[in-house]
């Protein structure tokens, strides 16, 4: 997805990681790696230097795959907007859907909901379980990597049947489609063969919720339209009145339960 660069270690003074991939930049432009957390004087290795010298950092809490450095990756500022799936390592399961997936987001015209999902998609633990995730255990897409492929059949199939919503409603279905599934990212033991223990007591749905309000708090204030309409395509569903589940108020819930639906019984055909 990216242009990789040298390979930089050892930088200090306490940066939590001993290295990360760095494009090289021509005059007057910047490097940067992804989040809102500040900038950084960088140093390289043998001693040059970019000509800013400054990056954002892509997460204050770098991944660490065993005893291997964490990778993180760089741009030029004038090439990034701002979508954490610009950043997706080759080695993850769910590598060949990043560029779509990446696509799909940077058609949103809307900025706020553009900005929301570069927020949620931004803390790069759950970036990385996302693509590394199974959809279920033993039913659509059960494979590493099978979240990310039936996240982006979702929407692939949504951009198909929205031709005739308001560019508005096209952003919400667009980003319910995106984020239906999210919460599986932490469903699954490693493994993806059994669920773990947040997916035992939770379930995906509890878990989106929980892991969506920070950015969504980021975004719009609690009872701001767009929050609401987006929170009501995520958990309206057909169920008893005593369960508190909200059935479908606008048809935008049924094009995003269709194309779900569509892309899990894809699955089991292909199967």
């Amino acid at each position: 997805m990216c242009e990789k660069g040298i390979w930089v270690s050892d930088i200090k003074p306490d940066l939590g990681f001993s290295g990360f991939f760095l494009t090289r930049c021509r005059a007057a432009a910047r490097a940067m790696l992804l989040d809102s957390s500040g900038t950084i004087e960088l140093p390289l290795s043998d001693g040059t230097r970019l000509d800013s010298g400054r990056l954002v950092w892509i997460s204050s809490r770098p991944v660490q795959d065993g005893h291997r450095p964490p990778i993180i990756s760089a741009l030029p500022v004038q090439k990034w907007s701002g979508n954490p799936f610009a950043f997706i390592e080759p080695d993850l399961p769910g590598y060949p859907s990043a560029k779509s997936l990446h696509d799909h987001i940077e058609h949103i015209a809307d900025p706020e909901i553009r900005q929301l999902l570069y927020a949620f998609f931004g803390d790069r633990q759950l970036l990385r379980a996302f693509m590394k995730a199974p959809a279920s255990i033993r039913h659509h897409h059960a494979w590493p990597g099978g979240l990310a492929t039936h996240t982006l059949e979702t929407l692939d199939m949504a951009s198909r049947i929205t031709t005739d919503l308001r560019q508005g409603e096209s952003d919400l279905v667009t980003a319910a489609c995106l984020l239906h599934d999210a919460g599986k990212a932490y469903e699954y033991t490693a493994g993806g063969t059994r669920l773990s223990r947040r997916g035992d007591l939770l379930g995906h749905e509890v878990t989106l919720l929980e892991l969506l309000s920070p950015a969504l708090d980021s975004i719009w204030e609690r009872g701001h339209p767009k929050r609401l309409l987006l929170l009501h395509l995520l958990t309206a569903k057909p169920a008893p009145r005593w369960t508190g589940i909200r059935h479908p108020r606008t048809r935008l819930v049924s094009l995003v339960r269709f194309a779900d639906q569509w892309s899990a019984n894809r699955s089991h055909a292909v199967l």
